[in-house]
């Protein structure tokens, strides 16, 4: 009878801080995003280079966004096409207002930092800082909430995403 009190007891310990974090959205939101962002990255290289092209990502503060040229806003025939209509979240309505494009809102409880805003990839799939001439160190994106930090680079030298 005592170790069924104490299972019972440890149990109610154990939930009364566990339960908490399952009904805090921003952790779950974070990871989302984090996902997204490394699936359009990703995404962007294998369009450049499947259409031997340069695809440019854009990395504004409220959405990344992928286009075929340089420029803000993307213009609608230089957008790159989703492989599917996204999810058409709030964030991704407000950011974007295209359900074709290749472009995600970020969640109003995520916050998100970059190293750079445009970088692009070539039709190799190798990164490119924009200007070309720039040699490109790098993408570092740090991704915050719920109060955990999580991080997606993109390699210099290969494109890797991780």
């Amino acid at each position: 009878m005592v170790e069924l009190i104490l299972v019972i007891v440890l149990v109610g310990i154990l939930s009364a801080l566990a339960i908490p974090r399952f009904f805090d959205r921003a952790v779950y939101d974070a990871d989302t995003a984090t996902e997204q962002l490394r699936s359009i990255l990703r995404y962007g290289q294998k369009i450049a280079i499947a259409q031997n092209r340069n695809v440019f990502v854009q990395l504004a503060p409220n959405r990344i966004a992928l286009c075929f040229a340089n420029e803000e806003p993307c213009a609608p025939a230089n957008q790159v096409r989703a492989p599917s209509e996204n999810s058409w979240s709030a964030a991704t309505r407000a950011a974007c207002g295209v359900r074709t494009w290749m472009c995600e809102g970020r969640p109003a409880n995520v916050t998100g930092n970059a190293n750079i805003t445009v970088m692009g990839f070539d039709a190799l799939g190798q990164p490119f800082n924009v200007p070309q001439a720039n040699a490109f160190g790098g993408l570092t994106v740090t991704i915050a909430g719920g109060g955990t930090t999580r991080t997606v680079n993109v390699a210099a030298e290969t494109g890797h995403v991780f």
